[in-house]
C-alpha cells in the first residue's frame, strides 16, 4: 500500500505511516484480536444499543468481523500502520454498499435471537427511526475509524480520514458522508477541520442517542 504523506498533519511526526489491506497479513485470526478492540470502540454507544447490552455486542461484533458481507468485515478494513506497528484502522464504503452490508448484518445477528431476543430488538429499532440520516448511493461513507489508545493524539484520525476519502474519490466518489455520536467531541472536531458539515442531528425516542449527521462535497476539476 502507498504511503499516506504527513505535510497536512503537523502532530503526526517521527515515524513513517503506511496503509496495509488485510491480505499484506498472515494471521486473519491474529489480525482481528488486534482490531476488535477499536472497531468495537468505533461503533459505540450504537454497537451496545443496538444489541442489547455490552456482552452481547462483543459477541456480535466479533461475528461481523469474520463475515465478508459484514459493514465491520476484517476484509474492508485498511490498517493504519505507524513506524513498526498496526495504530488503528478505518473502513468506507459507497451508500449501495452500506445498505447491502447492513441487511447482512441485520439478518446475522437476527439469526442468533431468541423470539423474546427478537422482540426486543424489533421494539429498539422503532426508537431508532429517526437516528441516522439516510446515505445517498453516490455518497461515500466514512463508517468505522478507531485507534489504539497508545496512538491518540498524533493527529493519526485525520490521517486516515483522508485515506478513506482518497479511496472514495479513486472509485469516483466525490460526495462524503459520516455520522458521529453527539458527545464524542474528538472525533467531531476532526471532522468539522476536514470540511464536513452537520446537516442532521437524530435521536432515538427513548432518548438514549444522539447522533450528528455531517457530509462533505470534494470539488473536483
Amino acid at each position: 500500500m502507498s504511503v499516506q504523506s504527513t505535510r497536512n498533519n503537523p502532530n503526526v511526526i517521527g515515524e513513517p505511516i503506511a496503509f496495509r489491506s488485510t491480505g499484506d497479513f498472515p494471521d486473519t485470526e491474529a489480525l482481528i484480536s488486534q482490531a476488535f478492540p477499536w472497531i468495537l470502540a468505533a461503533g459505540q454507544p450504537y454497537y451496545d444499543w443496538f444489541c442489547g447490552g455490552r456482552e452481547v455486542a462483543k459477541r456480535t461484533v466479533a461475528m461481523w468481523m469474520r463475515q465478508p458481507s459484514s459493514e465491520s468485515s476484517i476484509e474492508r478494513i485498511q490498517f493504519l500502520q505507524y513506524g513498526s506497528e498496526i495504530a488503528g484502522g478505518i473502513i468506507g464504503l459507497s451508500g449501495g454498499e452500506l445498505k447491502k452490508a447492513r441487511g447482512a448484518d441485520m439478518d446475522s445477528f437476527w439469526a442468533t435471537l431468541d423470539v423474546h431476543s427478537r422482540g426486543a430488538l424489533i421494539e429498539r429499532l422503532s426508537q431508532g427511526l429517526q437516528l441516522f440520516a439516510p446515505v445517498a448511493d453516490d455518497e461515500y461513507y466514512v463508517s468505522k475509524a478507531g485507534l489504539a489508545h497508545s496512538f491518540l493524539g498524533k493527529g493519526l484520525a485525520k490521517v486516515m480520514v483522508n485515506r478513506c476519502m482518497d479511496q472514495g474519490a479513486s472509485l469516483g466518489y466525490s460526495k462524503f458522508r459520516v455520522d458521529v455520536q453527539t458527545e464524542n467531541v474528538p472525533s467531531l472536531r476532526c471532522c468539522l477541520s476536514l470540511g464536513f458539515e452537520i446537516f442532521y442531528t437524530g435521536k432515538s425516542a427513548d432518548g438514549a442517542l444522539r447522533y450528528h449527521a455531517l457530509r462533505y462535497e470534494r470539488k473536483t476539476g
